[in-house]
């Protein structure tokens, strides 16, 4: 199977020489592999999120694979149980080359450093500028450890914290707000009212009793519920807050039981859909792009990215609309933040030395001119051409970039992620995604942005070193036991609190709160 890729592939890549100037005279070498004998290219493992549906082979691909004699051999992991899936694989020491995961700010992140299940990045990175620059950051400098090596790369979505409001939001149907005349809700009543209207009032106006309030992505795009009640506890993965005169995770807050009964209170009702918390992402936003049910939390682009694999393209801005948070207790109204990178890109310790500097190479070339211009328009001299300098495109109704090559989903997202570049009116986004839907997502951005306040999360907080803190539970359990409280029979005001109890009793959670209160204080950091 392999060997017909590699022949597919140089075809390929043949096919795309012969289109550029200047590199006719190698197309013939390359198209008949059998004729050179070479080395055998180097496979590089790769898990990425459903990274079987996206390298299959398609010209992008093999242009890479041919550009760095390497092939990339998919480790598929899904979104909704990928840690567990790579736990699993460190376990037996069977770690992918490359790797995508969020392990900053856990136990498991040292644990695997000390155990030497990760490669370190090279110190002296001259030979890869892009990624030399990249890593100078000062952002980036903050996760270089004690030994002067960074163990992962954090893979930067945004440049700016005010860029992270749509990715956390709650959507709803427009044309069943309209159809039921219904308004922007001002309150945690108007939503209520609103989420009951999509169940009992026909809103798809079918006759039948077919439809359902609220579903989420994911549960850490459920806490966008919180923006509106419990600001801080939007955010369980990176939220510490000072309550009582202690730093703490946001979920042992007092405010949190409350927060958590009012989300509670809808699964109740029968308002918050009832397998709300077993529905996979794609389920659950294909349920509300098909008009299933008629509010999601999930990131904004997700869900218009899979409305146009649906085909479903001019359907988007009569289908969306973003709801604006509205003011909580103490008057102001919030939206999501957080560090400007929320996952990282890591090497197993099976990778040599060899593969390491390969790797190195392909990722220094990730961030270059040269792979940005592949982003925004494709492959040059098949999909574009320089005219007087410019690149321009020789078919203005072509398939934006990341359609006509699958692989561009997962080689724009190895080093950082490029969303930032989803919000602006560019050629290719207009392409893809219609001019309609950019302006009303950058709409919704400069609102949030002007109208509300970032969460006061403190960053030196969030990414202070002790073991106590290193060693608490990942996020994931916390939010199973919130779930746990939202659909059991006792009152989450006074359930919370219980699950607190044995967090403390089991887990490191009081001498997390103690040390860094204490390593706040010795260090100036003050609320």
């Amino acid at each position: 199977m392999r060997r017909i890729k590699r022949v597919l592939c140089t075809v390929l890549a043949g096919a795309l020489l012969a289109a550029v100037p200047g590199c006719a005279d190698q197309t013939a070498e390359m198209a008949a592999p059998q004729e050179a004998l070479q080395e055998a290219p180097m496979e590089i493992s790769l898990a990425f999120w459903n990274v079987a549906d996206y390298l299959n082979g398609d010209a992008l691909q093999c242009y890479v694979e041919d550009k760095f004699h390497i092939e990339f051999v998919p480790v598929n992991i899904n979104y909704d149980d990928y840690a567990q899936q790579l736990q699993q694989l460190a376990a037996s020491d069977n770690l992918p080359d490359i790797f995508a995961n969020d392990l900053q700010g856990t136990s498991t992140y040292g644990d695997w450093v000390e155990q030497g299940k990760i490669r370190s990045i090279p110190q002296d990175l001259s030979a890869y500028p892009n990624l030399q620059a990249y890593l100078a950051q000062d952002y980036n400098q903050q996760f270089v450890r004690a030994d002067g090596k960074f163990y992962m790369i954090p893979r930067l979505t945004y440049s700016s914290e005010d860029m992270w409001a749509l990715d956390r939001c709650i959507m709803v149907r427009r044309d069943w707000m309209e159809h039921l005349g219904l308004s922007v809700p001002q309150s945690w009543d108007d939503f209520t009212q609103i989420l009951s209207a999509f169940v009992n009032d026909d809103p798809d106006g079918n006759g039948v009793a077919d439809t359902q309030g609220l579903l989420t992505s994911h549960l850490n795009t459920l806490e966008a519920l919180y923006l509106n009640s419990f600001p801080e506890l939007s955010n369980t993965e990176r939220g510490w807050m000072y309550e009582d005169g202690q730093w703490m995770p946001v979920y042992a807050s007092a405010r949190t039981g409350p927060a958590l009964a009012q989300v509670q209170a809808l699964y109740r009702q029968g308002l918050l859909a009832p397998n709300f918390a077993y529905t996979s992402t794609n389920e659950a936003i294909d349920a509300f792009a098909n008009g299933r049910v008629g509010a999601i939390t999930a990131q904004y682009y997700g869900v218009v990215n899979y409305m146009i694999d649906l085909g479903m393209r001019d359907e988007v801005a009569d289908v969306i609309q973003i709801l604006p948070t509205w003011p909580v207790e103490d008057g102001s109204t919030y939206r999501f933040t957080t560090s400007l990178h929320w996952s990282e890109s890591y090497f197993g310790a099976n990778v040599d030395s060899a593969k390491l500097q390969r790797i190195c190479e392909l990722y220094n070339w990730l961030l270059s001119d040269e792979f940005a211009l592949i982003c925004e328009y494709g492959l040059e001299g098949t999909d574009w051409d320089r005219v007087n300098g410019a690149p321009t495109l020789r078919d203005e109704g072509a398939l934006a970039p990341n359609l006509a090559y699958p692989s561009l989903n997962v080689l724009d997202r190895l080093v950082k992620w490029n969303q930032e570049t989803q919000y602006t009116t560019t050629p290719v986004n207009v392409r893809r995604y219609g001019k309609s839907t950019i302006e009303n997502a950058a709409a919704m951005l400069d609102w949030f942005k002007s109208k509300t306040k970032r969460v006061d999360y403190n960053f030196d907080i969030i990414f202070m070193s002790v073991p106590s803190k290193n060693s608490l539970v990942y996020n994931r359990e916390v939010q199973d036991e919130m779930v746990k409280v939202i659909m059991g029979a006792e009152d989450a005001t006074t359930a919370w609190p219980k699950v607190l109890e044995r967090l403390e009793e089991s887990t490191t959670l009081a001498d997390a709160i103690r040390d860094v209160t204490a390593q706040a204080q010795a260090e100036g950091i003050t609320p």
